[in-house]
């Protein structure tokens, strides 16, 4: 089959969904299927690139992302290809003027993240008074949320890679097309991985800092985990993100672990080879988030055989069922309690890591 992926996130641009993309766009192309990915411009990346088996073309601005102008491109993209269907994300409504055509493949749309539906919306607030800040910025954006819920509405097939977002959207009253499917994110299993822990107790916290992740969460977890294991130190890999009423979450965080900063370390972004290395490094991998659809750490973690504590808060308890994972609400004693456990319990540790990364292997293959 011929797949056309068409969304501005596409790596070095972009976050998770990107990420996910040339993850599915790999698996897709091993099966001996031929992708094409339309992407938007990134600083010194060519405006055309061959793939294995297919092409990537990065044609325009994210400001440019719902220009007609720019659906008629794709569509003729698509018919140029033969292209047997497009693939699009519900964040932002990229696919709106897309789905408007009639002279198109059938249009998958995948549901990651949108702000229509509130559970989703109100994660990024940590004080009460933002959500009034959000709400506001919607309106704002009335736009940008009219084009998400369409696209919810009119796709030809709506996919979603955990059952919980699906459910999220119908308690809300959210309108979704008539054909509906789950279909989980893939995670590659790694030819060859080596797990080398650090000499001290060493947390992962894997993301970008907001709020949404569970980043006011990890200062009680370490405070609570130093009276009983001093030497613990938390790495922190991942971006810096801007939150309404607050600003830079990396300045917040910073003052947030005042007192704390020598059980922190601060990774920034990090290249692929980089995560590797806190990979290898981390006793235990945490996921505190207040919502995440299907993170893409868990994966990572999993295939890794990484032992991992995280959130019922998403589609996180679907991802490790069966795996005896603890999954608990990052604000309750039992979350920092279960990762106390494994730090001081190598057996734990290795008997988890094990059933996550057969769980990685028998779920989320490829194949």
């Amino acid at each position: 089959m011929k797949i056309l992926f068409f969304c501005w996130e596409y790596p070095p641009e972009g976050a998770g969904i990107g990420r996910y993309i040339a993850e599915m766009s790999a698996a897709l192309q091993s099966a001996g299927h031929e992708i094409i990915v339309v992407t938007s411009e990134a600083d010194g990346a060519p405006a055309q690139e061959a793939l294995p088996n297919g092409v990537l073309y990065r044609l325009f601005k994210r400001s440019q992302m719902r220009d007609p102008g720019l659906a008629e491109r794709v569509a003729k993209l698509a018919r140029e290809h033969r292209v047997d269907w497009i693939e699009g994300a519900d964040h932002w409504g990229e696919c709106v003027a897309l789905l408007a055509r009639t002279d198109r493949p059938p249009v998958v749309v995948k549901m990651h993240y949108n702000d229509v539906v509130k559970r989703l919306r109100y994660a990024q607030a940590h004080y009460g008074w933002q959500r009034a800040l959000i709400d506001l910025a919607c309106l704002r954006q009335w736009r940008s949320i009219h084009a998400e819920r369409y696209s919810l509405a009119h796709a030809d097939v709506l996919t979603a890679c955990s059952q919980r977002i699906l459910d999220e959207a119908r308690d809300q009253g959210v309108p979704l097309c008539a054909h509906v499917a789950v279909l989980p994110n893939p995670i590659r299993p790694l030819a060859q991985w080596d797990n080398s822990p650090a000499m001290v107790p060493t947390l992962l916290f894997v993301g970008r800092l907001d709020f949404g992740k569970g980043i006011a969460h990890l200062r009680p977890l370490i405070e609570s985990l130093v009276e009983h294991i001093p030497d613990v130190v938390l790495e922190v890999a991942g971006g810096d993100s801007y939150a309404r009423g607050v600003g830079s979450l990396r300045s917040w965080f910073e003052r947030d672990m005042a007192g704390l900063r020598e059980h922190v370390r601060f990774l920034g972004p990090l290249t692929p080879e980089a995560l590797d290395d806190a990979y290898r490094r981390a006793w235990v991998v945490v996921a505190p988030s207040i919502w995440d659809t299907f993170p893409q750490v868990l994966l990572e973690a999993m295939v890794r055989a990484k032992p991992v504590v995280t959130s019922p808060h998403g589609g996180m308890a679907e991802m490790v069922a069966g795996t005896g994972c603890p999954v608990h609400d990052p604000a309750d004693k039992a979350f920092a309690f279960s990762v106390r456990r494994l730090l001081e319990d190598t057996g734990a540790r290795d008997t988890l890591g094990s059933a996550l990364q057969v769980r990685a292997h028998a779920a989320y293959a490829p194949a």
